[in-house]
């Protein structure tokens, strides 16, 4: 009796301690919430932590026949090199949010890509692709990590 008693009070005393242990850990690594919602009519890209804009980048998506498609992804996986199986592009700093294969990342006069885009001919725009200029991808790469919400969002335009 007196050997179970010295036991549990042992137990109780190591639980007791893992789980101050435990909770301590988590209070200083407190997570963020961090999310990237894409417009696609608007042509840019908006980073999102806690609530509050990180960053602002121009973007160029898909061209019709080829389009960004609306909707709620996460970032699946990340390649800081990469190379488009399909076409034979260079993708620097990939994060793919598709099963598919559209991804954000580095593509060459983004930002020249973006204002035609929205404002001239969809024929400059990607293959369904986000594309940033590279040390803009490269900024996003850095800061998002896998599981990151990606929110494409679609405006409609008045006729």
């Amino acid at each position: 009796m007196k050997n179970a008693l010295m036991n549990a009070i042992c137990w109780s005393a190591l639980v007791g301690l893992h789980l101050t242990t435990a909770s301590s850990a988590w209070a200083d690594n407190e997570a963020t919430t961090k999310e990237i919602r894409v417009y696609i009519d608007r042509q840019i890209l908006i980073a999102v932590e806690d609530g509050k804009e990180v960053y602002q980048f121009d973007i160029v998506t898909g061209r019709d026949g080829k389009e960004t498609t609306a909707g709620q992804y996460e970032v699946l996986r990340k390649h800081k090199k990469y190379t488009s199986k399909a076409y034979g592009a260079e993708m620097p700093y990939s994060m793919f949010f598709t099963e598919d294969g559209k991804a954000i990342h580095g593509t060459q006069m983004a930002t020249l890509r973006s204002y035609l885009h929205s404002y001239l001919t969809q024929s400059v725009g990607s293959h369904g692709c986000v594309g940033l200029t590279d040390d803009n991808a490269l900024a996003l790469f850095e800061w998002a990590p896998v599981g990151t919400p990606v929110i494409v969002m679609a405006e409609e335009k008045d006729e």
